[in-house]
């Protein structure tokens, strides 16, 4: 029989061992900022994260104000390493930082915190955004991109975010903006729609605060243009949409300070556009953005003309067209005369 002494030894070892067990797991399940990171900015793997299953364990420098999530370069597929929700009990565990980024993170609720100033949460799931009304908000940056599960009613709550400076809602298959939305957003500036499923807008639901609106890739044919609604606008894009037409003088009266027009790949006549880019030219108005390469670069069904990228549809036929055409009908006649008295020498 083992004596008592072998016995307590045993004992101690099975205890050493399951001790160091279990601290390898805490030290494993323990996320931490990866290499790279900066002093008050962490980048931190993706991780597994519902808030019904598990609270995540953070070792966090104390100076840390903002997260960035990043994936593991090991990950292979989209919906590994899922935080389906930021709440406001991940906030607290990661010390409750002023900025968030989680790109890309599969992420379906969102809680807003009282105290972040910036927040991306482009390209995921994302249904629902909590904003309880009794509280206020810090926030100045919101990132909504390439979310297409949201809908209309689910951006409600934006109007909360009374400090907001810049916002993004762009590509997130909104087919209308909420009535009074915007409203007391008098500090929003900058704001990104374009991409959604409008079938109209009326600017006049904007705020009048806005420096730069980008309204690209909106498959809206017209637009009615508020009579100096936007005092501070300068740049707007319209590029990529069906419009035919643009009331130029009503555009400018609408925002006098216009430096930047974007209007490329509109299939408006190219008369129509040379008139429109002559009073632009007037106002000192460009029409392209001169310092993006790509805003200046056609597609293979249009053509550059005075730096803009219009449709071939929008150009009228040439003299030299109309000449390829008549030669090309001619040789068509020609052949067909030719099968006809061919035949009937046969016959």
């Amino acid at each position: 029989l083992p004596s008592a002494c072998s016995m307590k030894s045993f004992a101690r070892l099975a205890l050493f061992l399951v001790t160091c067990g279990a601290a390898a797991r805490a030290e494993h399940s323990t996320h931490r900022c990866v290499g790279g990171s900066e002093e008050f900015v962490c980048m931190m793997s993706s991780f597994d994260y519902n808030p019904e299953e598990n609270i995540p364990q953070f070792h966090l420098p104390k100076d840390v104000k903002a997260i960035r999530f990043v994936q593991s370069f090991y990950n292979t597929r989209f919906f590994d390493n899922c935080i389906s929700a930021y709440d406001g009990l991940l906030h607290k565990q990661l010390n409750s930082p002023v900025a968030i980024e989680a790109r890309d993170v599969c992420m379906h609720r969102l809680e807003m915190p009282s105290n972040v100033e910036y927040a991306d949460f482009t390209n995921n799931f994302i249904q629902a955004i909590g904003a309880p009304s009794n509280q206020s908000y810090a926030l100045r940056y919101l990132n909504l991109n390439e979310n297409r599960r949201i809908k209309a009613f689910s951006i409600v709550n934006i109007s909360r975010f009374v400090n907001l400076e810049t916002l993004h809602i762009a590509y997130c298959s909104l087919e209308q903006i909420p009535s009074g939305i915007f409203d007391k957003l008098t500090r929003l500036t900058r704001l990104f729609i374009g991409g959604n499923d409008f079938t109209q807008l009326d600017l006049s639901m904007l705020p009048s605060s806005l420096s730069v609106l980008n309204l690209q890739n909106s498959n809206i044919r017209s637009y009615n243009f508020p009579s100096n609604h936007f005092p501070a606008l300068e740049h707007l894009n319209f590029e990529f949409n069906n419009l035919k037409d643009v009331d130029i003088e009503a555009l400018l009266a609408m925002a006098p300070k216009l430096k930047l027009f974007a209007l490329g790949h509109n299939a408006i006549k190219r008369g129509r556009v040379a008139e429109i880019l002559g009073e632009l030219d007037r106002r000192n108005v460009a029409y392209y953005n001169t310092e993006l390469p790509s805003d200046s670069e056609c597609q293979h069904d249009e053509r550059k003309f005075r730096g803009l990228c219009i449709p071939e549809s929008s150009f009228p036929l040439e003299v030299g067209d109309w000449i390829e055409i008549v030669l090309l009908v001619a040789l068509a006649v020609s052949v067909l005369l030719g099968v006809v008295i061919g035949g009937m020498k046969l016959w």
